[in-house]
């Protein structure tokens, strides 16, 4: 993800996100939101949607960690309640549908080896390099 969108998702959502600043043996959120920027509306309407949960409820989820991993995202919270688990459930199933790299939802796959979530044009660009 891009610096300015992983900012922008920081600063709309600094409850969520509060342990940004916590030190490595703390949380690992200190290294930021570790996949790519298709992924940014995706993590942006969960976090709305587990806000807005939390504003109801009187109860604050905090992310400890989000990255990709084996090609889906991985929302990771310090705790929450059955509402917001089956959010973050939802979110990283439909991850598995959009391309990591641009947010297409059209002919997405996936790689082998190291597991990535590409549409067809991305993929293309992908084995193009060599990073396969």
């Amino acid at each position: 993800m891009t610096a300015e969108l992983e900012n922008m998702l920081l600063r709309k959502y600094p409850k969520i996100f509060r342990q940004k600043d916590l030190p490595m043996t703390q949380t690992c959120m200190c290294w930021g939101l570790e996949c790519d920027l298709g992924w940014y509306k995706l993590i942006d309407d969960l976090c709305y949607n587990i806000q807005k949960h939390c504003d109801e409820v009187g109860f604050q989820v905090e992310a400890s960690q989000v990255k990709e991993k084996y090609g889906t995202l991985s929302f990771y919270v310090s705790s929450a309640d059955d509402y917001v688990f089956d959010l973050i459930s939802k979110a990283e199933e439909e991850s598995a549908h959009i391309c990591e790299e641009c947010g297409s939802k059209e002919g997405v796959t996936q790689t082998e080896g190291w597991i990535r979530t590409r549409c067809k044009v991305c993929m293309k660009k992908y084995k193009d390099e060599g990073e396969d």
